[in-house]
């Protein structure tokens, strides 16, 4: 019985503490003025949208992850990376969970 309720105690916190990492990963990504250039479905020859950055990254969070900590090259628009170089300085600063965050909202835009 004592093994029912703990497993009972720990899917509850799993289901309530998921949409909180949703909720942190689109509010970084507002404070750090990505919305200014990302958008859900908005492109432009430059901006690549939020669902094109999420299908780009499909089962790649790690990379992902790794491109906003500066260590890896962009897989959507490449030659348009160069301008991304302010913003990534940002998100390098972030906190690793925060980047992770980050990511998992990006993700999720598909």
């Amino acid at each position: 019985m004592k093994k029912i309720s703990i497993l009972i105690f720990c899917a509850v916190c799993i289901v309530t503490i998921e949409p909180a990492r949703a909720d942190e990963g689109e509010t970084i990504f507002k404070s750090q003025g990505c919305v200014s250039c990302h958008k859900k479905e908005s492109t432009s020859k430059v901006n690549p949208s939020l669902t094109e950055i999420a299908t780009a990254y499909q089962s790649k969070e790690e990379q992902l992850i790794k491109y906003l900590q500066g260590e890896a090259e962009a897989i959507v628009r490449p030659e348009k990376a160069n301008l991304m170089r302010r913003q990534i300085e940002k998100t390098k600063k972030l906190s690793d969970a925060d980047r992770k965050a980050l990511a998992g909202y990006l993700l999720r835009q598909q």
